[in-house]
């Protein structure tokens, strides 16, 4: 076995119904209290995992252990990033990490991270599976969202859109977190990505960056 289901949550009673449905498979609780951004509560997920494949679960998600089996084949076939339900149930290898960075920690308060990474994996050329198909409760978030205006200033700030053209306009930060090194893993193109209706135009999107080598 060489992956590993995170559920990342600050809300014991919801943290244990998402792993009651993963019951028998590799999983565990990740204390998110008190963390600035969902991105930096990812990065210490995969930063603590002694594992190549990572699977990172919402707590309002309810995952089967079928739905865990389709990411494991479609990470094995290459995809670069599968999400069942969206960023709330999504999987990928370390080596996504090692190629396209860590999830950037400067969306304070939750949001935008997840339009971010999309663009990233496209400005990499590296393919992502996005849907809706696994059970996901419906309540108010834990995220502190008065500071969600941080997360979306940063994202208007480091990408600009003009018509199908997105521009870099800031950097990656470069966190000094070890996870050994490249090991090169090929992934499939962006092209073959399976998208939401609203991220349909994020195919014919054409990447390019203002940055200066």
């Amino acid at each position: 076995m060489d992956y590993e289901i995170v559920i990342i949550s600050n809300r014991p009673h919801l943290s244990q119904g998402a792993q009651s449905c993963l019951a028998g498979l590799n999983s565990r609780i990740f204390d998110g209290t008190n963390y600035p951004s969902f991105s930096k509560i990812v990065n210490d997920a995969i930063t603590s995992s002694l594992y190549e494949e990572i699977i990172i679960c919402n707590d309002k998600a309810r995952p089967t252990h079928a739905a865990v089996e389709k990411i494991l084949a479609m990470l094995k076939d290459g995809w670069g990033l599968v999400g069942l339900y969206r960023f709330g149930f999504f999987g990928f290898k370390k080596d996504l990490i090692r190629k396209i960075g860590f999830f950037d920690e400067r969306f304070i308060g939750g949001g935008y991270e997840d339009n971010d990474c999309i663009r990233r994996l496209k400005e990499a050329n590296i393919s992502y599976y996005e849907s809706e198909e696994i059970d996901y409760i419906y309540l108010p978030t834990s995220w502190h969202y008065e500071k969600t205006n941080i997360a979306k200033n940063h994202f208007f700030g480091k990408w600009r859109e003009e018509g199908n053209v997105t521009t870099r306009q800031v950097a990656e930060e470069d966190y000094k977190y070890d996870i050994g090194p490249l090991k090169n893993i090929n992934f499939t193109e962006f092209d073959k990505s399976i998208l939401l209706p609203y991220n349909f135009r994020l195919k014919d999107m054409i990447m390019q960056t203002s940055l200066l080598d």
